[in-house]
C-alpha cells in the first residue's frame, strides 16, 4: 500500500509538468497566431490605405451613373427651367446656405440626408401603430403617442409625416442649387414624386374606408408598397449624395 501511494506521489509530479508543457505550447500557438492576425491586418490596413482613394472613386462614379446623371424616370424637364429661374432669382436665405457651404461643406452636403433619416424614423413608428390598428389593438395607447390610442395616433403621425415630405421637396432642391447640381434630373427626383403620389392616395383610402375590408386590405398593401418606395428613394438619394 506504501509503494502504491509512493508512485502515485511521484506520477503527480509529472502530470502536472505534462500539463504545464501543454499549457505552455497551447499558450505559445495562440500568441503566434495572435502575432500572424495583427500583422496580416497590418499590411492589409497598409495595402488599403494606398487605395482609398480609387475605391471612393470607383463608389462615386458608380453612383454617378445611377443618380445623378440618370435623368430620372418621370419627364421633370418642363419644370426645371421654372425652378432654376426660381434659385438664380437669390431666393430668401439662399446667399447665407451658399455661404455655409463654404464653412461646413459636409455638413450642408448632408443636412437633406439627415432630416430624411429623422423623418423616416417617425413614418417607422407611424406605420407600426398602423399594423397594431389592423391586428385589433386600435384602442390601445402605445409608449410615445401622448395618451392617444393607435387609431388616433396613426393618422395623425401619417399626416404629419406627408406634410413634411412636401417640404423636404424645396429643401433637397435648394441643396441641390447651393451645389450647383443639376436639378430634377435624377432617380431620387422621380422617386419623390412616386412618394408623393402614393402617400396621397394611401390617405384618400384611409379617409374614406370606414370598415370596408378591401378598402382596407388596399390602404394597407398600397401602404407597404409606399414602404418600399421609400427604401428606393433613400438609397438613391445616398447615391445621389456621393455623386459629387
Amino acid at each position: 500500500r506504501t509503494s502504491g501511494l509512493s508512485s502515485h506521489s511521484s506520477g503527480m509530479p509529472a502530470a502536472m509538468g505534462r500539463r504545464r508543457l501543454v499549457s505552455s505550447h497551447v499558450l505559445l500557438a495562440s500568441a503566434i497566431v495572435c502575432i500572424f492576425q495583427v500583422a496580416r491586418c497590418h499590411f492589409a490596413f497598409a495595402g488599403s490605405a494606398n487605395s482609398r482613394n480609387n475605391r471612393v472613386a470607383r463608389l462615386r462614379s458608380k453612383h454617378v451613373l445611377a443618380a445623378s446623371e440618370a435623368g430620372g424616370f418621370l419627364p421633370l424637364d418642363s419644370f426645371e427651367p421654372a425652378v432654376s429661374s426660381y434659385f438664380a432669382g437669390s431666393p430668401p436665405l439662399f446667399q447665407e446656405m451658399k455661404d455655409s457651404l463654404t464653412a461646413f461643406p459636409e455638413t450642408l452636403h448632408w443636412a437633406h440626408a439627415v432630416g430624411g433619416t429623422l423623418l423616416f424614423v417617425y413614418a417607422a413608428y407611424a406605420i407600426f401603430l398602423g399594423w397594431q390598428i389592423r391586428l385589433g389593438q386600435g384602442g390601445q395607447v402605445f409608449p410615445l403617442s401622448y395618451e392617444q390610442p393607435a387609431a388616433q395616433r396613426h393618422p395623425y403621425m401619417m399626416s404629419l409625416v406627408l406634410l413634411f415630405l412636401f417640404l423636404e421637396i424645396p429643401d433637397g432642391l435648394t441643396l441641390m442649387s447651393v451645389n450647383e447640381q443639376p436639378l430634377l434630373k435624377s432617380t431620387h427626383a422621380s422617386t419623390a414624386v412616386v412618394i408623393i403620389a402614393l402617400m396621397g392616395v394611401v390617405a384618400l383610402i384611409g379617409y374614406g374606408m370606414g370598415s370596408f375590408k378591401t378598402a382596407r386590405d388596399a390602404h394597407t398593401y398600397l401602404g407597404m408598397a409606399t414602404v418600399v418606395a421609400l427604401g428606393a428613394h433613400a438609397y438613391f438619394g445616398v447615391a445621389l449624395g456621393w455623386s459629387f
